[in-house]
């Protein structure tokens, strides 16, 4: 495998997402500025400048926001190593697609369904559920890269764009059932940033000359909630973040058909896991696993020799705690024991 050369320094130092793109056309605004200057003339950004830095601005606080509301729901399962581990491996083969300049913050939320959810901006939240019935690194790198792919994709902004205002209304209730996070105050501090950041201003001119025009970044938060939790995306976008995480993950020298074998688990258990999250607002595992199979054949990959990481990946996965489940059981099974003597 290559060596993985990212650190989580270097992600904390670099930002998150399009944090690199807001940088670079703010420096190209800065750059015209002097030279307007020496020119003489007044220092102007163009409409099509104005436009992506307010489109990255927004998509970042979007994202933040959303990542933030579904941390309140789920809540958080903090361990510096673990997280440190889940960055590192997702940044890593998120760099192996086109989008290679993003950064993503990935986080562990406390919950034993089976998913993981991507917000705009590369807000990446996966649940101890499914790093639970993972078995090795490569199947957790081709679960980061699809969600990778959405973020770069940008599937969540586009499909939010698309939408008129009636359906993101619908899209907002779908989520009005979930706790509002400014009701934590660890979180109302972040949603009242998010409301009066540069990018709550920018945003309506932005979008001005689409559907959706108006479209304030919390109202967009929620509805990009409702349809991460209710309805999901289109299944032809779930469908390409598949095919492209498994190339991503191929590309950072992982096995092939990790994705495969991690869908096929989900098809065998299918009775005993919590899935309905995931089967809610995806495709079918069985689905997704036929056209992972079709897309394995295309790339020869019984020809592809790649790792599968069994004991880093075990070794971190012992950091989480013992799921409730199993503590039940065990419980259950001295309880008997007890009564046998």
């Amino acid at each position: 495998m290559k060596k993985i050369l990212l650190t989580t320094t270097l992600l904390a130092a670099a930002g998150f997402s399009l944090a690199a793109a807001v940088a670079e056309t703010e420096n190209k605004s800065a750059n015209k500025s002097a030279d307007g200057a020496k020119a003489g003339e007044v220092p102007q950004l163009s409409k099509e400048e104005e436009r992506k830095l307010a489109e990255f601005r927004a998509e970042l606080d979007i994202g933040r926001n959303m990542a933030g509301r579904l941390v309140a729901y789920y809540g958080e399962f903090n361990d510096e190593p673990l997280n440190g581990y889940l960055n590192l491996v997702g940044n890593y083969v998120a760099q192996q697609g086109p989008f290679a300049d993003r950064r993503y913050m990935i986080k562990l939320l406390n919950s034993e369904s089976v998913n993981a959810f991507a917000c705009p901006g590369g807000y990446i939240l996966v649940t101890m559920g499914a790093l639970r019935q993972a078995e090795n690194e490569a199947e957790l790198a081709a679960i980061l890269g699809h969600e990778s792919a959405h973020v770069g994709n940008r599937h969540m902004m586009k499909t939010l764009l698309s939408m008129d205002k009636e359906k993101l209304d619908q899209a907002a209730k779908a989520s009005a059932s979930k706790p509002d996070p400014s009701a934590a105050s660890r979180m109302r501090k972040r949603v009242q940033v998010t409301e009066q950041s540069e990018a709550a201003k920018t945003l309506a001119r932005y979008l001005g000359s689409t559907s959706v025009a108006g479209l304030s970044i919390i109202a967009a938060a929620k509805a990009g909630l409702g349809l991460i939790l209710e309805k999901g995306l289109d299944h032809k976008l779930e469908f390409e973040a598949d095919q492209e995480g498994v190339k991503y993950a191929v590309a950072a020298g992982y096995d092939p058909k990790a994705l495969s074998n991690f869908l096929g688990r989900l098809v065998a258990r299918q009775k005993i896991l919590n899935t309905k999250t995931l089967e809610k607002t995806h495709p079918k595992p069985a689905e997704r696993r036929a056209r992972v199979e079709q897309l394995l054949v295309q790339m020869k990959a019984d020809t592809i020799t790649g790792a599968k990481g069994v004991q880093r990946f075990a070794a971190m996965q012992q950091r989480m705690p013992v799921a409730a489940s199993r503590k039940n059981s065990e419980k259950t099974a001295e309880t008997e024991a007890v009564k046998g003597k």
